[in-house]
């Protein structure tokens, strides 16, 4: 015995303006399907081993253009819809049999709404997002490549508020139901479906404005289509097209024009924008972002702080609070503007002096940083110590090794340093690897000090720890 197929005649979710008349038109098209799909003569003997629906649907397609063309858009459009709620009722049934009936109504509604669209009866808008709702991405039937490359023809004839719902549909309505796991041939099976979401998310083509596509995506973008690589990279692509737009709303000055610090907007005795920007508890994050790691994602003014640390006397302009105690943000703020002037260094001739002043900001930075507890002297190191073994710049490790030495000759008893050694081994191990020449010049008190920097440092770690 086989299974008895779903109920079609269940009631639709219509509102009070249409006619009884039109809902019973819609149960007859649902029975007219059954019919085609499951109780031919044929099909009742050989059920099992086919699912060839021959040319069955010539008359029910012809039945279906005459029916739908007699009717309003919005009644179109419920029409459509119970269509693919029938669909999707069959197919989540879940036994082998109902897979291969569930694929079988599929190809009918889908010849149904290709046919009505030939004939002109339905728009390319209706007849698309049809197609794409009837499409089953639970995978457990396959995905039709013919219909998806017709729906690709398609893209370019719809205007940008049609692309929208297309995209909308695919996004948060089908890529959704995919399964976390994929196997390869499965995955072969999406690749159409992906260059239809890249159709629609080149900015090249110009089919909707860049930034209704950007919110679309960062909205409804599902953790299954990370799994499609060629879309996660062109949604990276557009969101990077937008950070310089982001940044423009943060204060960037230049430091030999005019200091943010002595600017007369810069009012550096309130606290307003530190709380409600800086140190504010609960900061905006965007939901799957496809951006690359930036720690401003969770702190808010960040890139504001930066700039202003990096200007004269920006430092002073800041008021120490105890609520700003270990700001993980403030470790990797000033590991990147160690690495940023240590990238400098390397860029200079190779007989120029190092820069004084920059160096010289950097210890006061850290110095104030520790002392105010804004500075982690573990996690600190830490950073530092991943930072340059990624960057691989030595140059002027010896004036880190003259921050590190300034921490520890002078912080020993205001923070506790005993818990970050391994971190200082580590950092003067990426900073001092392989064979070393020790350089130094005793007619130079600055670089003669730097030169001494590691060595004292240990004395006096060496000291503590004993």
């Amino acid at each position: 015995m086989s299974e008895a197929g779903p109920s079609i005649e269940e009631p639709i979710e219509m509102d009070d303006t249409f006619a009884p008349q039109f809902v019973r038109e819609v149960n007859q098209l649902k029975n007219h399907i059954k019919k085609v799909v499951e109780e031919t003569d044929t099909r009742k003997f050989f059920r099992s081993v086919t699912s060839n629906l021959g040319d069955n649907t010539a008359f029910l397609r012809v039945s279906f253009n005459n029916m739908i063309g007699k009717m309003e858009e919005k009644e179109k459009q419920s029409l459509i819809k119970e269509l693919i709620k029938m669909v999707h009722h069959v197919a989540e049934k879940n036994s082998p049999d109902r897979i291969f009936v569930g694929a079988n109504y599929e190809r009918v509604v889908d010849q149904l709404l290709r046919y009505a669209h030939q004939k002109g009866t339905i728009s390319t808008n209706l007849c698309a997002e049809g197609l794409i709702m009837t499409s089953d991405f639970r995978m457990c039937s396959r995905i039709d490549q013919e219909k998806w490359k017709f729906i690709k023809d398609c893209i370019p004839k719809i205007d940008y508020k049609g692309i929208r719902n297309i995209l909308r549909y695919i996004l948060e309505s089908q890529l959704r139901r995919l399964p976390f796991a994929l196997s390869p041939e499965q995955v072969n099976e999406l690749r159409i479906v992906e260059d239809v979401v890249l159709q629609i998310v080149d900015r090249d083509n110009n089919l909707m404005p860049p930034l209704i596509t950007l919110s679309e995506v960062m909205r409804g973008m599902p953790k299954q289509a990370l799994m499609l690589p060629r879309l996660t990279e062109k949604v990276a692509n557009i969101s990077v097209h937008f950070r310089p737009i982001a940044d423009l709303t943060h204060v960037c000055g230049r430091a030999y024009v005019y200091p943010i610090a002595f600017h007369p907007t810069f009012f550096p005795q309130t606290s307003y924008w530190e709380d409600f920007g800086l140190n504010v508890i609960s900061a905006y994050v965007q939901a799957h972002h496809t951006l690359p790691y930036r720690p401003e994602h969770t702190s808010n003014l960040l890139y504001t702080l930066y700039m202003i640390l990096k200007q004269p006397l920006g430092k002073d302009s800041f008021q120490s609070s105890s609520k700003s105690k270990y700001k993980s943000h403030w470790d990797v703020m000033i590991s990147v503007m160690i690495c940023e002037a240590m990238a400098e260094t390397e860029s200079l001739p190779e007989n120029e002096p190092i820069p004084r002043y920059q160096w010289d900001n950097i210890v006061n930075i850290v110095i104030h940083g520790m002392a105010s507890h804004l500075l982690n002297p573990k996690n600190f190191f830490h950073v530092l110590k991943d930072l340059i073994k990624q960057c691989k710049y030595t140059r002027a490790r010896d004036e880190v090794m003259w921050i590190v030495f300034q921490v520890v000759g002078s912080l020993n008893n205001v923070v506790r340093l005993d818990e970050s050694v391994q971190e200082i081994v580590d950092l003067y191990n990426e900073l001092f690897e392989g064979n070393v020449v020790w350089m130094g010049a005793s007619d130079h008190p600055a670089l003669f000090a730097r030169f001494l920097a590691a060595a004292c440092t240990w004395m006096i770690l060496e000291r503590e720890v004993s």
